[in-house]
């Protein structure tokens, strides 16, 4: 939701944003619709994407129906899917502070 408010920020400096979730598509379709998410939430139910890039809260083990649970935070990809950087926390509480992290995405941007 945060990035949503900050969505303009990032066109700005020619990043795309999407969000992954270990819910169904359904429900984050209908999330995303519920709340004017500006842009798409990807469904992750089998946690591929999650332990690929190394978030996966291993709190829960698979069959649990919280498992899948990523920690949250940001990844800035390149087009040529090269990580520029991850900014992930470990608890769903704290979030990466917005302002830092336009500023990163605009410094990795230039870096390019």
């Amino acid at each position: 939701m945060q990035l949503n408010e900050r969505f303009e920020d990032f066109q700005s400096l020619g990043v795309n944003l999407a969000a992954i979730s270990y819910d169904a598509y359904l429900q984050n379709s209908s999330f995303a619709e519920e709340q004017g998410l500006k842009y798409p939430m990807l469904a992750d139910q089998d946690a591929t994407t999650v332990k690929g890039f190394g978030i996966l809260n291993s709190e829960y083990e698979a069959g649990h129906p919280a498992y899948g649970i990523p920690h949250p935070g940001v990844i800035f990809v390149l087009p040529d899917a090269t990580i520029k950087f991850k900014r992930a926390v470990p608890g769903y509480k704290e979030r990466p502070d917005l302002d830092a992290l336009v500023l990163a995405v605009q410094e990795a941007s230039q870096s390019t």
